[in-house]
């Protein structure tokens, strides 16, 4: 008998017993003798039975696997979160299928389809920078599918949201720059209609309202991809203007290293002509010339945080109890390196 694709029907036939009796015994139920179980276990191990692990999850309605759609895998901030999930998943028993949309909502949509004929158990999903309708979100919680959001959040359903205190780090961010006595502030941002870029913006704006400053439309500017490429060119954009900016804040790490190349190109000081601020501190951050001070994430911690209320949500589902949705707000830091400092100064976070 082959080793390969042994049955409960092979068993069962070799010890001249019923199937069922064979999966009793398997099972370990107490219908079934002891001498049987005995039995049935040396010839399941001696023909190197395995059990159909799918078979058994399809019977129970439960994968054991999670979806995870994100934005960009390659994304400093992604990666981490992605590392956090993986980490929490494998100790609560739970695989990780992962998916990525490009920011494209068409991708994102094919994405959650391929999750819903996996048979996922729950979902972990950052939106793309183009969601707008989250109307494929609802349709997999109506098949009672959790769905937990995570940084890129809509506020179109009821879910577990877990995100970044966006406004604060802006904020923060931008009065960093004020302190410094820099008075003509631009910032270079993505689309508004994501939450993220959406709360940056108006952390920037309060800052420089409540400081008393100009908010000055034309230092105000919109990227597609917040990358390196657009936040080069947006910057040499800003600089061929009359009245230049004396400092920048980029509403991702990406933008602000390209601006800090433009900077440069153009034989310009930083941070003594114009200072450079990012957000999400990327590796990158700390090695490009000057460093650049930017906002601290906790991103794997979110990864964790996401497992814990997934799985926590499924088990409710299971057990038909009440599921209670909650928005988790996680804390920034300010990373001040030469970029806005000019110096090597050692800063605490």
């Amino acid at each position: 008998m082959s080793k390969h694709n042994i049955r409960l029907k092979d068993i069962a036939e070799e010890l001249g017993i019923s199937i069922p009796s064979v999966s009793r015994a398997l099972n370990n139920k107490p219908d079934i003798g002891k001498e049987t179980k005995k039995k049935v276990f040396e010839l399941a191990e001696k023909l190197h039975y395995q059990r159909n692990q799918f078979a058994i999850n399809f019977k129970n309605q439960q994968s054991f696997i999670i979806g995870v759609i994100i934005p960009q895998i390659v994304h400093h901030f992604f990666s981490n979160v992605i590392s956090g999930i993986i980490n929490e998943a494998e100790k609560s028993g739970y695989s990780v299928m992962l998916y990525q949309s490009n920011e494209s909502y068409e991708s994102e949509l094919k994405g959650v389809e391929t999750f819903q004929r996996s048979m996922i158990d729950g979902l972990i999903i950052s939106l793309s920078d183009n969601t707008v309708n989250v109307d494929h979100l609802k349709n997999l919680q109506s098949h009672n599918v959790p769905v937990v959001m995570i940084d890129k959040v809509s506020h179109k359903m009821e879910s577990a949201k877990i995100i970044c205190d966006d406004f604060k780090g802006a904020y923060y961010a931008t009065e960093h720059l004020i302190s410094l006595g820099k008075k003509k502030i631009a910032h270079i941002t993505g689309s508004l209609e994501p939450y993220t870029t959406k709360e940056r913006y108006k952390g920037f704006e309060s800052a420089i309202r409540k400081h008393g400053l100009s908010l000055y439309p034309h230092l105000i500017k919109k990227c597609n991809l917040v990358s390196r490429e657009e936040g080069y060119a947006t910057t040499l954009n800003l600089l061929a203007k009359k009245e230049l900016p004396d400092a920048i804040f980029c509403a991702t790490d990406p933008t602000a290293i390209g601006a800090i190349q433009a900077i440069k190109d153009k034989g310009l000081k930083i941070p003594e002509d114009i200072a450079v601020m990012g957000f999400s501190d990327w590796k990158m951050s700390s090695i490009v010339d000057p460093p650049l001070s930017s906002v601290s994430q906790p991103d794997f911690e979110m990864g964790r945080k996401a497992i814990e209320l997934i799985t926590k949500e499924i088990q409710l589902k299971r057990d038909n109890k009440p599921v209670k949705y909650e928005t988790h707000i996680m804390e920034t830091s300010l990373v001040l390196r030469e970029s806005t400092l000019g110096k090597k100064v050692k800063v605490p976070n």
